[in-house]
C-alpha cells in the first residue's frame, strides 16, 4: 500500500481529487442552501397567506391559530388535520409536483442533473491523468519494440519516481543485459567462424603435402626403399606438425571460448617456471642455449598450475626458436608492493617494430629470419592463459638486440 501512495501518478490523481471534490462539495452546499430557502420561503408565504385569511374573518382565534405555527401542533391536532384534508385530495402520498409549497421547484430533478453533471469534471480528470499514464505505458511499448528489433540506444527515463521509475531501471537493466548476450552470441559466432577458417587453412598445406607423398607411393610400385623411407619420414612429419596444430587449436579455441574453468591454488612461481624448462632442456641442449632462472623463490601466487606452465612453456620456447646457437635466455623474478613480475629475456634476433603489435595474434607470422615457418599459436594462446588466470603480458624488443615478455601478477589476486 505505501509503494503505491508514492507513486507520483497516485499522488497526481489523489491530490486533483480531493481539490475537485472539495471544490463541488461547495457548489452542492450552496446549490442546497438556496433550494431549502426557496421552500423556506414558500411554505412561510403559505402559512402566513392562511393565517391572514382566518384571522381576517375570526380574529378572537388569534391566539389559537397561532401557537400552532410557531410552537407546532399536537399529534391528536395533526390526525384530525389530516382526516378533514384528506377530503380533499391533500394527503401524503399526494405528488410533490401538487404541494404548493414545493410547485416550480422539481428538486429531485435538479439535484439528478446536478449529480451527472457532477460527474463530467471527475471523468475529465481522470481522462486527463490516465492520458498521461497511458503515454508512459506507450513509451514502455515502443522501448519495448525497439528491443525487439536490436535497437538499444533508446533507454527509459529512470529518475522518476514510483513504479515507473523502477520499471525504468528494469527494463534499462534487461535491456542492457539482453544487449550484452546478443554481443556475445555475435563474438562467439564470428570466433567459431574465424577458428574454422584459420584450421582449414593451416591444415590445407600439410594434407595437399601428405596426398602428393601418398600419390607418389601409390604410383610408384618401383620406388627404391631410400626414396620410400624418405616419402614416409615426410609424412610423419606433416601428421606430427598436424597433430600438434589441431591440439593447439582445441586448446586455444577452449580459453579463447571460456569453456576452461581455471582452478587456482596458491602456487610457488619459480618451481612452476623450473618444470617448464625442464621440459625445454633437449631443445636448449641441441642449441647449446643457457637458460638462468634468477630470484623468487618465496613467491607464491593463485593460478591454474597446469596452464600457466603451458603458457611458460611457449614463451621460452619461442625465446630459444628465436634465439642462436650459444645464446642466454635470462628468466628474472621480481616483486613489489602491487605486483610478482616474470621477465623472460633472449638475447636473439628480436622483433621488428612492424611486427610488435601484432604478434600476439592468432596465426600471425612475422618476418623471422630463424623460425620462418612459424604458425604463430604459441603466444596467442600464452596470452589467453595470462589474461584468463588475472595477469598481464607485455613485451619490449629490439631488432639484432633481444626481446623480453613480462608477465604481472596482483600481489594476492585470487
Amino acid at each position: 500500500m505505501i509503494e503505491v501512495v508514492r507513486n507520483p501518478e497516485w499522488k497526481s490523481i489523489a491530490g486533483k481529487v480531493i481539490v475537485l471534490q472539495v471544490l463541488l462539495a461547495v457548489l452542492v452546499f450552496v446549490f442546497m442552501s438556496q433550494q431549502v430557502g426557496h421552500i423556506n420561503k414558500a411554505i412561510v408565504n403559505q402559512n402566513v397567506a392562511l393565517i391572514g385569511h382566518v384571522l381576517k374573518k375570526e380574529p378572537q382565534f388569534e391566539n389559537e391559530i397561532i401557537h400552532y405555527i410557531t410552537q407546532g401542533a399536537q399529534e391528536h391536532e395533526v390526525t384530525e388535520g389530516k382526516r378533514i384534508l384528506a377530503q380533499y385530495g391533500y394527503n401524503e402520498e399526494m405528488s410533490v409536483e401538487d404541494q404548493p409549497a414545493l410547485s416550480g421547484i422539481a428538486l429531485p430533478k435538479i439535484t439528478a442533473a446536478l449529480v451527472l453533471l457532477l460527474v463530467i469534471p471527475f471523468m475529465l480528470l481522470l481522462l486527463w491523468e490516465y492520458r498521461k499514464l497511458f503515454g508512459k505505458i506507450r513509451t514502455v511499448a515502443v522501448a519495448a519494440e525497439e528491443v525487439v528489433e536490436h535497437h538499444f540506444d533508446k533507454p527509459l527515463p529512470e529518475n522518476d519516481e514510483g513504479d515507473f521509475g523502477f520499471l525504468g531501471r528494469s527494463f534499462n537493466a534487461m535491456a542492457g543485459r539482453l544487449h550484452n548476450s546478443l554481443e556475445q552470441l555475435k563474438q562467439e559466432k564470428r570466433f567459431l567462424r574465424n577458428l574454422l577458417s584459420d584450421i582449414s587453412h593451416q591444415l590445407k598445406t600439410p594434407l595437399a603435402s601428405l596426398i602428393v607423398f601418398n600419390e607418389n607411393l601409390l604410383n610408384g610400385p618401383n620406388m627404391k626403399n631410400e626414396m620410400k623411407m624418405k616419402f614416409l619420414e615426410r609424412s610423419q612429419q606433416q601428421l606430427e606438425r598436424m597433430e600438434w596444430l589441431i591440439i593447439s587449436l582445441l586448446k586455444l579455441a577452449r580459453v579463447e571460448a571460456g569453456a576452461i574453468v581455471f582452478h587456482k591454488e596458491e602456487t610457488r612461481l619459480r618451481e612452476l617456471i623450473e618444470d617448464a624448462v625442464q621440459s625445454l632442456r633437449l631443445l636448449s641442449e641441441q642449441k647449446r642455449q643457457t637458460i638462468c632462472i634468477c630470484g623468487g623463490e618465496e613467491m607464491l601466487v593463485k593460478a591454474d598450475a597446469e596452464w600457466l606452465t603451458e603458457a611458460f612453456i611457449n614463451l621460452i620456447k619461442n625465446a630459444l626458436e628465436h634465439t642462436q646457437r650459444d645464446g642466454e635466455i635470462k628468466i628474472v623474478l621480481e616483486e613489489n608492493a602491487l605486483f610478482f613480475t616474470v621477465s623472460v629475456r633472449d638475447n636473439g634476433e628480436g622483433i621488428s617494430q612492424e611486427d610488435l603489435p601484432h604478434i600476439f595474434k592468432r596465426f600471425y607470422s612475422g618476418r623471422s629470419a630463424t623460425k620462418p615457418q612459424s604458425i604463430g599459436i604459441g603466444l596467442s594462446l600464452t596470452k589467453s592463459i595470462i589474461e584468463g588466470q588475472g595477469g598481464i603480458i607485455t613485451v619490449d624488443s629490439k631488432p639484432g638486440e633481444g626481446t623480453e615478455f613480462k608477465i604481472s601478477f596482483i600481489r594476492g589476486n585470487g
